[in-house]
């Protein structure tokens, strides 16, 4: 299958392009122009909804995903080269220009509907806008894991909305583990679409207009799909959340002690990857794509080198773990995040087996969830 595509890669490029950062503020500014009340968005550090009737606000949202649509449909049309699967061992220019266009709108909708600033310090990109920004990308390509976790994340920053995101590192709070799993995902969504479908799904760029079309296609569901739950977030908790400048009333993102963060994450992940294992081995017949696979996620995990070494052995052995999921049942975001991984393997090779769907939906089952549930994920 080639090289897997790493979404932190793709996002470091496309956040080190000129114009990427968008500033909350003069965004909004110049967003709301036309309507009156806009100084109230920069004397009060107000949110839209504040000001704004719900009807402008969406067609600000709206004038915003065209905008980007129109350019992003204009790239690729005058970069069209010629038909067929392109496959490609290194992240291409294409890809980037295109995820340029996807933060960039990530972010104006975001600030649209009421999220504070994401940018850190003398308004420069930190490693909490970049954690943001991967679950927003998470919430547009589909995973339900980030759906899940932008409507936690919303929730305890209600009360702050219109200042900057906590400065407090997200690597500290209890969502950290499922921001890597999304990231993770996002990366495997990537590489299986440019090398399964070729280029044209990725980044539709097919030649002409072929190519226009295409990525009209596919830019506006991933930007709509953004917006809904952005949307929902915002009528279900601006209502009842008042902002204050006074920073005794704002609510911090949940934490926990950094020590048993770090625990946490250690038995988590251990839990996760030893599940990837067994259902990527459970019928015997272990494909170098879902080797790859896995072993990216040993790598990338934030385990000591002991473990990292253990679950290497238990990859290339014939040893079925016997795991208890008992730590992730209680955690709906944690269990969604694990079973988005699980059908990531089984669905790397493109090839659903039986006994790897017996052993997911037991899986599903002990986490508390439907078949019907997670059928869907599996037919996407």
């Amino acid at each position: 299958m080639g090289q897997m595509i790493s979404w932190d890669s793709v996002m470091d490029k496309a956040l080190s392009m000129p114009g990427v950062k968008v500033e909350r503020e003069n965004y909004l500014m110049e967003a709301f122009s036309n309507y009156d009340g806009v100084e109230q968005l920069r004397e009060g550090n107000a949110r839209p909804i504040d000001v704004f009737d719900s009807d402008i606000v969406e067609r600000v949202a709206n004038g915003a995903i065209k905008g980007h649509l129109l350019k992003v449909t204009a790239l690729s049309t005058a970069a069209g080269i010629p038909g067929g699967p392109v496959v490609v061992a290194t992240v291409s220019g294409d890809l980037i220009q295109y995820y340029w266009h996807v933060l960039v709108l990530a972010q104006k909708l975001g600030y649209i509907y009421g999220w504070p600033d994401l940018l850190g310090e003398n308004k420069q990109v930190n490693e909490n806008t970049k954690n943001i920004l991967t679950v927003f990308v998470g919430v547009m390509l589909g995973a339900q894991a980030a759906n899940k976790l932008i409507g936690e994340i919303a929730k305890n920053i209600s009360t702050q909305i219109a200042k900057r995101l906590s400065q407090k590192a997200l690597t500290k709070t209890v969502y950290y583990p499922v921001i890597k799993q999304v990231a993770k995902w996002i990366g495997v969504k990537l590489t299986k679409d440019m090398f399964a479908k070729g280029v044209s799904k990725a980044v539709p760029i097919i030649g002409g207009m072929t190519s226009g079309m295409l990525t009209f296609v596919t830019f506006k569901p991933m930007a709509n799909k953004l917006q809904k739950e952005l949307r929902f977030e915002m009528e279900k908790y601006c209502a009842r959340c008042s902002y204050s400048e006074n920073s005794d009333d704002i609510q911090d993102l949940p934490t926990i002690e950094v020590e048993n963060v770090e625990d946490d994450n250690v038995n988590l992940e251990m839990i996760k990857i030893q599940a990837c294992i067994n259902i990527a081995k459970i019928d015997f017949e272990l494909a170098d794509s879902e080797i790859v696979l896995i072993t990216d996620m040993i790598n990338d995990s934030s385990l000591d080198d002991d473990d990292k070494m253990k679950l290497l052995e238990q990859l290339h052995s014939k040893e079925i773990l016997n795991i208890d999921f008992t730590k992730l049942k209680g955690s709906e975001l944690h269990s969604i995040a694990l079973i988005e991984n699980l059908i990531a393997v089984v669905k790397i090779d493109n090839i659903i087996k039986p006994a790897e769907k017996i052993y997911l939906f037991k899986i599903v089952h002990d986490l508390g969830f439907s078949r019907e549930d997670i059928q869907i994920l599996l037919e996407a």
